[in-house]
């Protein structure tokens, strides 16, 4: 049964779990879950700051025991310090976002190099809010068990991304969109790779035994396993687009993000924090290379096309993750 109250819109995709669509002036509405436990409620994600007051007032009559962030970003964290203070729900989180966002709260003097003016102002205003972000009561980890449901780690998204998974239903975050590709950032964390993790995590997704796919933006899924053929699809473009660019001897990740044939247009006609993704997910392709061999890595931010470089091994470690559910 649905209801609305303005324009968020309540609704039960399964029994047991509440869904809330925040998408009160908002370019990109979020939905958020609230799930029914013995010890209340657990409330997963909290939108933006500007939609907290429209899942506050919904929430209000719940007893919210933990409050489950799916990943750090701030259409889905940005109500996180609202939340903990009205409710005073514990917040977990994978501890992998902690490492991120030191990270992030590191980057301003890369942006610095990059943008200027309105630009650079817009993206430190960003990350002003990452400062005074709270920290968690309890961190989440594979395995770990939210009342009746099991927390996945799905890292390639961001790297502390997580999936919770029910005996009908997975919530998957921003780990598969029907609408949408979701960016893949890279971030300086040892052992992380950003585009294999991601089509790894797909991957489990995929293969889990549910009957419903409950993502926070866009449509519910059945069956994602053709989603994410498209998605594979879609990287081996944009592996083939960063690798012509190496040919091309673009080396910086900005250098070949402006060669990238982005789905909002060029590179030069995004916005600053648009921009700044694509940077973002441009280096998470160059990983990618480098780990097949097809590029060489010589800094953080230097890439060159390696000199046996050979795009059998790119297409062969694509379908090897694929485990059979993408091929060329």
């Amino acid at each position: 049964m649905r209801r609305f109250l303005g324009l968020t819109e309540v609704w039960e995709p399964i029994p047991g779990v509440k869904a809330i669509e925040l998408d009160m002036d908002v370019e990109k509405p979020v939905r958020c879950f609230l799930l029914e436990n013995i010890d209340g409620y657990y409330l997963v994600d909290t939108g933006y700051r500007k939609t907290v007051n429209d899942l506050l007032r919904i929430v209000e009559k719940y007893m919210i025991s933990k409050t489950v962030l799916t990943h750090l970003h701030l259409d889905h964290s940005g109500g996180a310090s609202a939340v903990k203070a009205n409710k005073a729900a514990k917040l977990v989180f994978h501890e992998k976002e902690l490492h991120t966002l030191r990270q992030a709260l590191k980057a301003e003097s890369w942006l610095s190099r990059i943008f200027q003016g309105e630009e650079l102002s817009t993206l430190k205003a960003a990350l002003s809010y990452l400062q005074t972000f709270p920290e968690p009561d309890a961190f989440a980890y594979e395995g770990m068990m939210l009342g009746s449901w099991r927390v996945l780690h799905t890292p390639g998204h961001t790297p502390g991304h997580v999936v919770l998974v029910g005996e009908e239903a997975a919530i998957t975050g921003d780990l598969i969109l029907g609408d949408d590709t979701s960016n893949v950032a890279y971030v300086p964390i040892d052992g992380y790779h950003p585009l294999s993790d991601y089509l790894r995590s797909l991957v489990r997704v995929a293969r889990l035994n549910v009957s419903l796919i409950l993502p926070s933006h866009g449509a519910v899924f059945k069956d994602c396993r053709p989603r994410v053929k498209e998605i594979f699809s879609h990287h081996f473009e944009r592996l083939s687009q960063t690798a012509q660019a190496l040919r091309r001897g673009m080396k910086t990740p900005l250098e070949v993000a402006n060669e990238i044939k982005w789905s909002k247009g060029s590179y030069s006609s995004l916005g600053p924090f648009d921009k700044w993704l694509a940077i973002l997910e441009t280096l998470s392709h160059l990983d990618f290379l480098a780990e097949t061999g097809y590029a060489v890595q010589h800094t953080t931010t230097e890439y060159s096309l390696a000199e046996d470089a050979d795009w059998k091994t790119v297409k062969k470690k694509l379908t090897s993750i694929s485990d059979g559910l993408w091929s060329m």
